[in-house]
C-alpha cells in the first residue's frame, strides 16, 4: 500500500511522516530543486513529472519491500500547477495544461499512479500561521503562496474522493499502518480522466 500526506505548508505532514520507520519513508523533494530559469512550460512540466516518476518508483520498491510506504507529498504532483492555475497565480493555465498530458502518458505506462490513500489534512489559516510562527526550525518560503493555495488543494482531493470514495481522508490516520481497501487501482485512466473532467474550472 502506497499512503501519502499532504496538505498546505505547516499542516503537519512531515510531522505524520516522522512517525513511520524510515524505511517506509518517501521524502519530498528538497526544497532548493527547481527547473532552470529558462525552461518552457513544456521542458518545467517534463521536470515536475520526471521528479514525481522518480519518487512514484522509489515509494514502489519501499511497499515492496516493507509491505507499505508514506510518502510526504504526493509524487502525482498535478495538483500543484492545477491550485496555481485556480486561485490565479501565475503560472497561466498553460503549464497544468502541459503537466496534465505528461502525467496521463506517465499513468499509462505505471511510472506514476493515484496512491491507495491520501490523507489531505487542510488546518484553518490561523492555525498555519501560528503553527509557521512557532516553528523556528525552517523558513517555509512562498508560505503564503500555500496559503492561498490550501482551498484549491481541498478541491483537488475532493473530487477525487466524490468519485473514489474513501480514497481521500482529512486526518492523520491514527496507526502505524494505515488502511486502505485493497482493490484501489493506481494506474485507472478512465478514473483519471473523470477527475480531471470534474475539477472546477480554471
Amino acid at each position: 500500500m502506497i499512503v501519502v500526506a499532504e496538505g498546505p505548508s505547516a499542516a503537519g505532514k512531515s510531522r505524520y511522516v516522522r512517525t513511520h520507520d524510515s524505511r517506509r519513508v518517501v521524502d519530498e523533494n528538497p526544497g532548493h530543486l527547481k527547473p532552470p530559469a529558462t525552461a518552457t512550460a513544456e521542458e518545467e512540466s517534463r521536470f515536475w513529472v520526471e521528479c514525481g516518476e522518480r519518487r512514484w518508483a522509489q515509494a514502489v520498491r519501499r511497499e515492496a519491500a516493507e509491505g507499505f510506504t508514506v510518502c510526504d507529498t504526493d509524487p502525482l504532483k498535478l495538483h500543484f500547477a492545477w491550485s496555481l492555475a485556480r486561485a490565479r497565480i501565475a503560472p497561466a493555465p498553460d503549464l497544468f495544461e502541459s503537466q496534465l498530458v505528461l502525467t496521463r502518458a506517465a499513468i499509462a505506462r505505471r511510472t506514476l499512479g493515484i496512491a491507495d490513500l491520501i490523507a489531505c489534512v487542510i488546518p484553518s489559516e490561523a492555525v498555519l500561521r501560528e503553527r509557521r510562527e512557532g516553528d523556528t526550525t525552517r523558513q517555509r518560503r512562498n508560505f503564503d503562496t500555500h496559503v492561498r493555495l490550501a482551498r484549491p488543494l481541498f478541491e483537488w482531493y475532493g473530487t477525487l474522493n466524490d468519485i473514489d470514495p474513501g480514497r481521500v481522508i482529512r486526518e492523520w490516520p491514527d496507526d502505524s499502518a494505515p488502511s486502505a481497501r485493497s482493490d484501489r487501482d493506481r494506474y485507472d485512466l478512465d478514473l483519471f480522466d473523470t477527475w480531471m473532467e470534474q475539477l472546477p474550472a480554471v
